[in-house]
């Protein structure tokens, strides 16, 4: 089972390329929001140097977001593109499932978060995905000082804050844990049945900065 991954969700991104469970390759770039620029390039790149073409691939996967509008809307457009035009199915998994899955690890407490701007963050409340107020979302975690871990690049935007209030070893994580990874979402996809290109859709939990500000301005200009 070969399974070609994408992960567009922030402003890095990666690529890669999983057979029968095993990671074969990752290309991994971070260098601003430069998605469509990169993508197809990267993944024909990946399927040349492995000796495969697009047919030879029995899945494709893809984060649903949240993050980046622009970055998820890159990713989501190219994997629905191949899939459709290969019939192959799409395992579509969240930002904060991929972040958690890249720490698998039986005994020790840990939390997704990312950053949503304005001082909130993107968490999971049991399978739903919701925006807090960064001191709401400590406040609910305060029992567990010293005792959990945040994972996701909130960690490092909110780090003093984090660290403040529920001790160091909630931001202890390397940087590289923080961040999303399409060879983490490949691993999570060889378990997961894929459906229709036309059945995945991007995760957006609030309207985009433009889309929020605009109506404000608009309203402002006309009195």
């Amino acid at each position: 089972m070969k399974i070609l991954a994408v992960e567009t969700s922030g402003k890095t991104f990666s690529i890669a390329l999983n057979e029968n469970g095993k990671t074969v390759v990752e290309f991994f770039y971070d260098c601003g929001h430069i998605h469509s620029e990169m993508i197809v390039p990267a993944i024909e790149k990946i399927l040349k140097d492995t000796g495969n073409t697009y047919k030879d691939i029995d899945k494709f996967a893809v984060s649903t977001g949240p993050g980046s509008f622009t970055g998820i809307r890159v990713g989501m457009t190219a994997i629905k593109i191949f899939s459709q035009t290969l019939n192959k199915p799409v395992v579509a998994a969240d930002t904060l499932t991929v972040l958690e899955k890249a720490l698998d690890i039986k005994n020790i407490r840990y939390i997704a978060a990312i950053d949503a701007l304005r001082d909130e963050v993107y968490v999971k409340t049991g399978k739903k995905i919701v925006i807090k107020e960064i001191d709401s979302f400590i406040s609910g975690l305060k029992k567990y000082k010293n005792k959990i871990l945040v994972v996701g690049n909130a960690a490092m935007v909110y780090k003093d804050k984090l660290a403040k209030n529920l001790g160091a070893y909630s931001v202890s994580l390397p940087e590289s844990f923080h961040i999303p990874k399409a060879s983490v979402l490949a691993s999570f996809a060889q378990t997961r049945s894929g459906v229709s290109f036309d059945k995945i859709e991007p995760l957006y939990i609030r309207r985009s900065w433009a889309e929020e500000t605009i109506p404000k301005r608009n309203k402002h200009e006309n009195g």
